[in-house]
């Protein structure tokens, strides 16, 4: 298994990423754009916030492989050999999440004029928050033959995030670690923050510390608020009929709720849905087996999950015919 190193250019960024071709087949082969997860998330996978290798989309581009399918990932920006491009740390605040979209398109554009991949078999498959720009890609886009949905953000941004302080407050106050008022006060903060920017794509830079530390600073404003302004369901619901799609979940998933994707799922019932349950499998797709998954297990040297390879592996095999 072998990448080729390439680049393509969206706007004034460069961006840098790995082809798979696979060499075997006869003819133009399927492919796929492959996209990763929120945060300075590189071409493998792996986050530039935690120590060690996670490796979900070089997993990914191996068994599109060994399934006959070509691959496109690639350091998206803020990440790996891309890095700011030409911008510096405090231009960011001025690109929004459209941003992503848009190095997204220009991706897909580059998989299908490469030598070797049928342009009319380009499929877009999302990890996290990949499976939202993957879902905004799909809207009146007829170059997509289908999308993978791996672990989604399946509500707004905003709520998701909202949800996971409230239980991270929960726990902390019911362990004795902090007392119920300042618990509180947090939440009372949190609302505003939220209120804030979806009235106006504004933050306070005075919020209390632990809500700057989830990234509710003012230099993420602008991309917190237009990314939650997309919401997954109505996403979904706009998506073409005759597209197949695949969407995963699993019990063990700390950051995603399998109510959220099967509400997803509901929005994409008149898609040729298939939706994959597992009960193994933590939110970047190892086998985390009875054990309860705590994010340090992101980085830990644990196999890849057979019941997420298995039934991707066997969407796969459907695409192909």
């Amino acid at each position: 298994m072998s990448d080729t190193e390439i680049t393509f250019s969206s706007g004034d960024v460069t961006l840098h990423g790995s082809l798979r071709v696979p060499v075997s087949m006869r003819g133009p082969v399927p492919a796929v754009l492959l996209l990763a997860g929120s945060g300075p998330t590189d071409r493998n996978g792996d986050s530039a916030l935690l120590p060690g290798s996670i490796g979900t989309l070089r997993h990914l581009a191996d068994v599109l492989e060994r399934k006959g399918f070509a691959s496109l990932r690639y350091d998206k920006f803020g990440s790996g050999t891309t890095g700011l491009g030409p911008y510096s740390v405090e231009d960011v605040a001025d690109l929004g999440f459209s941003t992503f979209i848009d190095h997204a398109s220009d991706a897909l554009a580059f998989l299908g004029s490469q030598r070797g991949v049928d342009p009319k078999r380009l499929y877009v498959v999302g990890h996290s928050e990949g499976a939202l720009i993957a879902l905004s890609l799909a809207q009146d886009n007829d170059s997509i033959a289908g999308l993978g949905l791996l672990e989604p953000l399946a509500v707004r941004l905003l709520d998701l995030l909202t949800a996971q302080i409230d239980a991270q407050l929960d726990a902390v106050v019911a362990a004795g670690q902090l007392p119920v008022q300042i618990a509180d006060e947090l939440r009372v903060a949190l609302t505003g923050a939220v209120e804030s920017l979806r009235a106006d794509g504004t933050l306070s830079d005075a919020l209390p510390e632990p809500l700057r530390n989830a990234g509710l600073v003012p230099a993420n404003a602008k991309a917190l608020a237009e990314e939650d302004a997309l919401d997954p369901r109505m996403l979904a619901a706009q998506v073409a009929g005759d597209l197949p799609v695949l969407t995963t979940v699993s019990s063990k998933d700390i950051q995603v709720r399998v109510e959220d994707v099967d509400a997803l799922d509901a929005a994409l019932v008149h898609t040729r849905l298939t939706s994959l349950h597992m009960t193994r499998t933590n939110h970047v797709l190892k086998d985390i087996g009875d054990q309860q998954s705590t994010g340090a297990d992101y980085v830990a040297d644990l196999p890849f999950s057979d019941e997420f390879t298995s039934g991707f592996g066997a969407w796969l095999d459907k695409l192909r015919g």
